[in-house]
């Protein structure tokens, strides 16, 4: 008897319903179980061989879900938008950058002050200017947020003719890059701390990978708004995704730190490797302050010409 492998091929890259349906369900049982082994220790035990078949069952039916999921996608988008559409907070959220840049802002201004006053209670009960330096950084970034903030609410309703709104807005990005400068100060000193007293931060047990996750979704999201928001003639949309890129920029200092705290096992130079990267943040950090003062400083030039 020939075997059609022509045949079993196609059933296998489009399957019943209802093999989708088992296949999704052996992923969700083969995970539940690799992670209970995994919680429970299998090593050096009976439960070993299971473990590992579990752990090769979990992987290949999750890269067939995966496959089976990836087609339906374009139409799940549709829906979602559609979904999105109908709503006029969550339609402003999808269409208009500059409303989705000053609500993330707010997020994000709510996350400066908890992890400022982490970094606090932190440097108090150490004693360590490490986490105080970072402390003052980020209560500092929040502020700078905020200050923006207060400026989009309370240019709301209000008539403004529209070159000295451009004039305010230009007035806006340009102390915005001073104070990023003086940001920096605090940023050195944390990175100086770090470098002379070997400083890291803590993560206890797994929250260590959440963070890892949370720090790269906001250093890639804050690159792609910040290359969006040069397409904005709204300056004060382009100073807070400078902002939110300069937060990002310092979480990805913060991790490092902690992963080489906990993984390096002495095999690399850790002061190095943290000093290098301490010194890139700090230096894109100043030339991020740079281009927003002399970028604001060109457009308010342009600005007083226009009203001679």
């Amino acid at each position: 008897m020939k075997i059609n492998f022509s045949a079993i091929c196609k059933k296998i890259l489009n399957p019943p319903t209802w093999v989708k349906i088992l296949n999704f369900i052996i992923t969700i049982l083969s995970a539940t179980g690799a992670l209970v082994m995994v919680l429970i220790g299998f090593e050096k035990t009976a439960l070993e061989v299971i473990a590992y078949f579990l752990f090769g069952i979990a992987g290949l039916s999750l890269a067939y879900s995966i496959y089976l999921i990836i087609p339906l996608f374009p139409k799940l988008k549709k829906r979602f938008i559609a979904l999105m559409e109908k709503n006029d907070f969550t339609y402003l959220l999808l269409r208009n950058f500059g409303f989705r840049t000053i609500i993330f802002a707010i997020v994000s201004f709510i996350m400066s002050l908890l992890f400022s006053a982490f970094n606090a209670y932190m440097g108090i009960a150490n004693r360590s200017i490490w986490y105080g330096a970072l402390s003052a950084f980020y209560i500092s970034l929040a502020f700078l947020r905020g200050g923006i903030l207060i400026y989009h609410k309370n240019r709301i309703g209000r008539k403004l003719k529209c070159k000295n709104d451009e004039y305010v807005k230009a007035k806006v990005y340009r102390n915005s890059g001073i104070i990023t400068l003086i940001l920096n100060v605090a940023l050195s000193v944390a990175i100086a701390q770090m470098i002379f007293t070997d400083a890291h931060f803590i993560y206890l047990g797994w929250t260590i990978f959440a963070y890892a996750a949370y720090a790269f979704y906001k250093i890639t999201m804050s690159i792609l708004s910040f290359i969006k928001a040069h397409r904005q003639t709204d300056l004060t949309v382009r100073a807070i995704r400078n902002i939110n890129l300069i937060d990002a920029l310092s979480s990805i200092l913060a991790l490092q730190t902690a992963l080489l705290a906990v993984f390096s096992q002495g095999e690399i130079n850790v002061t190095l490797i943290n000093t290098l990267t301490g010194t890139v943040v700090s230096l894109l950090s100043i030339a991020i302050g740079i281009y927003m003062i002399v970028s604001a400083h060109k457009k308010i030039k342009q600005l007083q010409k226009g009203n001679i």
